[in-house]
């Protein structure tokens, strides 16, 4: 029995394979495209936790504006004209906050924060309109009070 030799110099049809084989190829870089799923994942809670972020921003940002607009008016030295602009600042917040009637007249108003503060309307809410309104001092206390009470009655 002929024995078949595995060395490619004693054996011809060997060498007639091996020369028929293409030299390795090293297979090319693998892309960076399609992303993986697990960047996926941190890509989409990223955005989720973005997005929250802007969201809750956003809905804080007029009663930081409040906020900020009150201890202005706070820091004005003139009473009647503390008055005047905190009369308008509770009038705008109850209006686009708290959605009331654009037409709501100064009686309905004092009985809207009458009823926020669970106390009588204070002395000095519509003082403005009085001719005497420059003895009236403003409880800041109250005013915060107040605001806090309506900051929680707009999430609802």
């Amino acid at each position: 029995m002929a024995s078949i030799s595995l060395m490619p110099e004693e054996n011809p049809a060997l060498q007639q394979l091996l020369a028929q084989l293409a030299s390795n190829v090293f297979p090319s870089e693998p892309s960076v495209w399609p992303l993986p799923p697990g960047y996926w994942l941190v890509f989409g809670a990223l955005l989720v936790s973005t997005a929250a972020l802007s969201y809750w921003w956003r809905l804080g940002r007029d009663w930081r504006r409040v906020a900020r607009q009150r201890k202005n008016i706070q820091a004005h030295t003139d009473p009647a004209q503390q008055l005047l602009q905190l009369h308008q600042l509770l009038r705008w917040v109850l209006i686009n906050k708290l959605d009331a009637d654009k037409g709501l007249t100064d009686t309905a108003f004092a009985e809207r924060i009458a009823a926020s503060l669970a106390a009588p309307a204070p002395v000095w809410l519509n003082a403005h309109y009085r001719v005497q309104s420059a003895g009236q001092s403003i409880d800041w206390a109250e005013v915060h009070r107040l605001l806090k009470a309506w900051r929680k009655e707009a999430k609802r």
